[in-house]
């Protein structure tokens, strides 16, 4: 259960932007701390201890010259004595002992050392010397000080020798570990408090200066998201906070004059769609109407051209007669397929060959014979279409290229080709090219630039395109000519839809 909770509380930690901000800094001061509370003890117990042993070698020295000064005096009985007097002047030193010139201990305030030898061979000690760690004992220290054989230590001792003996203190470690394990604690405690301190100062700043504006400007954020743009972020602040607050309301304001532009234009744009809807309606209507009158106004001219066939003149007028009504026939058929376009019937149509189609067709018309037709067909996937649109598309291109070089002809090339996963189809003739005054208007319905025309084959043509997932566009080059171009979605790409679908 401990465990469990603990968890949580670190789970919720985790997910705190402070507890992420301090924890680590938290880490990195009580590392840092924790290295300066070591060197700072390490240095004050390296100290304190240099200092001992430095009262050590002197009041070793002292013991030497007591031992020397008693031996010249001729008592040697009371060196014990002097020994048991300087152990008990200081309270670290463990015992002192007299060395013999052969290294054995000839008395000891340590009955124990008595007879012992431990050192060894002195050689080393020919001068006075601080032994670490005596024996392998971490808690002494040893000061073994040569007892040097002066003249007038001559008399017993011989002159052979330059060393009588040696003098042999021991020195526990124990009130240098405790002064250092006593600074230990009070540094490692007074740093604890400062470190606690610090961190509590640290988290009340982060959640001012850092957490608490966030939370304001993640509000902020969640209330434009829930729909309301007046909000605003900007408390002025000069930090990076105040900049992306500042940047909020300035993306805020950008949407909200974006979303002003975008009401007016679909405002607009659906006051005009209810206008065409309406028109629409009634040229449909009208278009009804004047068909029927027309078929049969079609039908009377033919007869009334049969009677005057003897009359050339009344014969001409009546021609012209019919060919009017032929064209306005033609206007109303195509103005009923714009309102009401049939179905498509969709399926997996060779492109390549729907082209073969168009292009046999346009090379049969005799007025084009001054046209010469080439094509360039790649190797391309099929795609999902009506075959029947796609020709008449194609096909209408194609004649309005030609009706453009004039009688004066030229080139028409028909392309196919794969474009970045896409099925393109390149209609480009050699004409004049498409005036600049004209291209805004293109693909709008009823607009032509021909003394027979209706305005209405790119604007189908257009829409028969999108309503296959595709697009169709141009290009004018600075050599002359037009380049139109048609995209559609391949058939293994083609987004799933039922093979006859409403226009």
């Amino acid at each position: 259960m401990a465990i469990e909770t603990l968890r949580g509380v670190w789970s919720r930690l985790d997910r705190s932007v402070r507890a992420r901000i301090i924890l680590p800094t938290a880490v990195l001061f009580a590392a840092v701390l924790g290295a300066m509370v070591y060197v700072a003890v390490s240095a004050y117990g390296s100290d304190i201890e240099k200092v001992q042993r430095e009262r050590a070698e002197i009041f070793a020295a002292n013991v030497a010259s007591g031992v020397t000064q008693t031996m010249m005096e001729g008592q040697p009985n009371q060196v014990p004595d002097l020994l048991e007097l300087a152990r008990s002047h200081r309270a670290d030193l463990d015992s002192i002992s007299l060395l013999r010139p052969d290294g054995q201990v000839a008395y000891s305030t340590d009955r124990r050392l008595i007879g012992s030898t431990p050192w060894g061979g002195m050689d080393s000690f020919s001068q006075p010397k601080v032994v670490s760690e005596p024996g392998g004992l971490k808690s002494q220290y040893a000061v073994v000080r040569p007892i040097a054989n002066v003249e007038k230590c001559a008399s017993c001792h011989g002159r052979e020798s330059r060393i009588n003996g040696w003098v042999d203190l021991r020195f526990t470690r124990t009130p240098v570990l405790e002064a250092r394990g006593e600074l230990a604690r009070t540094l490692g405690a007074s740093t604890g408090v400062a470190l606690l301190l610090l961190l509590a100062i640290a988290w009340w700043l982060v959640g001012r200066e850092a957490v608490a504006p966030i939370q304001r400007l993640v509000a902020a954020m969640s209330r434009a998201e829930a729909g309301d743009l007046t909000v605003r972020a900007d408390e002025g602040r000069p930090d990076e906070l105040g900049t992306a607050a500042r940047g909020f309301d300035a993306t805020l304001a950008a949407l909200r004059r974006s979303q002003a532009e975008l009401e007016a234009f679909y405002r607009e744009r659906m006051v005009r769609a209810d206008r065409f809807a309406t028109v629409g309606e009634m040229a449909t209507g009208l278009a009804h109407e004047i068909k029927n009158p027309l078929a049969g106004l079609s039908g009377a001219l033919e007869l009334l051209a049969e009677d005057l066939s003897g009359n050339p003149r009344q014969a001409d007028v009546v021609g012209e007669m019919r060919h009017q009504v032929s064209r306005l026939t033609h206007t109303m058929e195509s103005l009923l397929s714009f309102a009401r376009p049939p179905k498509a019937r969709l399926r997996d149509t060779d492109l390549n060959a729907a082209l073969e189609n168009v292009l046999f067709l346009v090379r049969q018309q005799r007025r084009l014979a001054a046209v010469h037709v080439e094509s360039d067909l790649d190797q391309v996937p099929h795609v999902l279409a009506d075959p029947n649109q796609l020709e008449q598309v194609f096909l209408n291109i194609c004649l309005n290229a030609c009706q453009a070089m004039g009688a004066a002809g030229g080139r028409l090339t028909v392309r196919s080709r794969l474009v970045e996963g896409r099925v393109a189809v390149d209609v480009e003739d050699t004409g004049p090219g498409i005036p600049e005054h004209v291209r805004p208007n293109l693909f709008k319905p009823f607009f032509t630039t021909k003394r027979e025309g209706n305005g209405l084959g790119l604007a189908i043509s257009a829409r028969i395109v999108a309503e296959h997932g595709g697009n169709i566009g141009y290009r004018c080059p600075s050599g002359g000519g037009t380049v139109f171009t048609i995209a559609l979605q391949p058939v293994k790409s083609a987004p799933e839809r039922s093979l006859e679908m409403s226009a």
